[in-house]
Parts: C-alpha cells; structure tokens; sequence
C-alpha cells in the first residue's frame, strides 16, 4: 500500500495542505490503495465526502506551486548567468593571450590549457542558463506525437543497440493532431531517454515508451529498468545541476519539465530503488488539439 509523504517524516494534509510530522497525524483514511494521513478529524471528513475533487485540487495546487518555483529558479539563474558571463568572457581571454605568448615546453602552457578548457565548459553552462530562461518562447506547429517519440528513438538506435537495450513501444493508435514545439518536444524527451540509457547497467536492459488519451489529456509514459533513484533524491532530480548516483550533475531534466510546463502539462515521476524508474509527461488536449 501506497503512502504519501514529502519525506521520511513529514506528512502533507491533501486537504488543507498542512505539512507535519508523521506522530503529528489525527486520523488516516485509505482511498484506491493508498494511506492518506490528516491534521483533523474535519479534514478526513471533507476528503471522504469528495475524494475525487480534493485529489484533484491537491493536484492543481501541486501544479501551481512547482511551476511558481520554476519560475523563480529561471530568475535566479538568468541573474547568474548575467553575472557569471562578462568576467568569464574576460578570464578566457587573457588567457588565451598568455597561453599563445608561451612558448613550447614552457610547463606553464599545460597549465593556461587547464585554465581555458575549464572556462570553456562554464561558457557553455552560462549558455545552458540563457537558452533555459527563453524555453518559453515556443514556435508551435502541427505534430502527432507519436511521430515525435519515433523519430527520437530512431536518433538513438546505435547507441541503444550498442548498449543491448530493448525498445518496446505501446503507441495510441491515431492520436489527435496537436499544436507543439516540435523541436523543444523532441529536446524534452531526448534527455529522458538518456537518462534512462545512463541508468541501465545490468540485464535486462528494457526501455518502454507508451502513449494514450485519458482524462482529457494525452500522456507520454517512458519507464526503464534502470538502478531507480532514492526516495530522498527523487523530488530534487528536476532541479538545476542536482546529481546522484544514476544521473550526473546538468541541466537535462530541468530542461524537460520547464517544456512540458510551457506547453501548460506537467512531468511525474515514479521508481523503485533497484528496478527501474517512470516519467509521465501528461499534456492537455484542450489546449493543444487543433
């Protein structure tokens, strides 16, 4: 049976969004499988008199609060990138300078070389924190969806046969045309298969991606059997340059759920430590079927 917790020892209220601790809880009550603890006795009241309809406020709370943090981790990093980017700019070109002025066998050269090479990744991480703070610029276009998912996979056959990973596809069939950004659709999903390629080391190595229409949304399901990431690392794998055992430090995943929110759906995700991990992207038809 399921259990919702924001960590170990806290508790969030579904109804009144109250965070607590575990020997906190007044009352549970369980609802398709899953434990849901309360700070009252009118809390539990109001949920089961409309399980439903709290769900899906809690989920549109959830929503709104994560997208509200987006936002402000966007600002910030557009400030550090704004900072970051003239004194780097300035760093690599005088040294670019001495390191041209040395002359050969001079053991300082290997040392300018360090030096440029390094600035040369962190302009390319100031370049990342630009390029994401303008992801929501989007140049939509008629897609299907499916089109999209298979013509990523094919981007990386070789790499997928080169690491013995089955590719299994469960794909709507005729799903409705929809206004996206192509490109940045395909970016998003392009991270997640390589995060899922990162993650499988042992056999057997599957890869399985589905797509179906339900509840007014149309969802993009991509699950591996990969290592699976701890329950305390899986609410931060969205943020900028978190790294962990599976997945090294970037900006992989956050571009991926900064698309899918600017495409007005969300980004989830489930694992179990040891046998794998599932994104679900879930995007609204309404706002996107033509």
């Amino acid at each position: 049976m399921a259990i919702f917790k924001k960590h170990e020892s806290k508790i969030i209220d579904p109804v009144c969004g109250m965070t607590f601790e575990e020997k906190d809880t007044v009352v549970t009550s369980s609802y398709k499988g899953t434990t849901y603890y309360f700070c009252s006795e009118k809390c539990k009241a109001d949920f089961d008199r409309n399980p439903e309809s709290i769900l899906t406020m809690k989920a549109e709370r959830e929503k709104i609060m994560e997208e509200e943090r987006s936002e402000t981790l966007g600002k910030m990093m557009n400030e550090v990138a704004h900072e970051i980017r003239n004194p780097l700019t300035s760093i690599g070109g005088f040294t670019r300078k001495i390191y041209d002025k040395l002359p050969e066998g001079d053991p300082n050269k290997n040392y300018m070389k360090m030096v440029i090479e390094e600035v040369a990744r962190l302009e390319n991480i100031v370049k990342q924190l630009v390029e994401l703070t303008t992801i929501g610029v989007l140049h939509r276009e008629s897609s299907n969806i499916n089109d999209v998912i298979i013509e990523t996979i094919k981007s990386f056959e070789q790499e997928l046969k080169n690491n013995n990973i089955e590719v299994k596809t469960e794909l709507i069939d005729n799903p409705p045309v929809v206004s996206i950004d192509k490109d940045k659709m395909t970016i998003a999903i392009v991270n997640l298969i390589k995060n899922a390629i990162e993650a499988m080391h042992k056999t057997p190595k599957l890869l399985k991606i589905t797509s179906y229409i339900g509840n007014g949304h149309i969802e993009v399901i991509m699950s591996d059997t990969g290592k699976g990431i701890p329950k305390d690392k899986i609410k931060y794998i969205f943020d900028p340059f978190f790294t962990s055992k599976i997945y090294g430090p970037g900006l992989g995943l956050t571009f991926t759920q900064r698309i899918i929110q600017v495409h007005g759906g969300t980004i989830s995700v489930e694992s179990d430590l040891g046998k794998g991990t599932t994104f679900t992207i879930r995007l609204p038809l309404k706002e996107l079927v033509l």
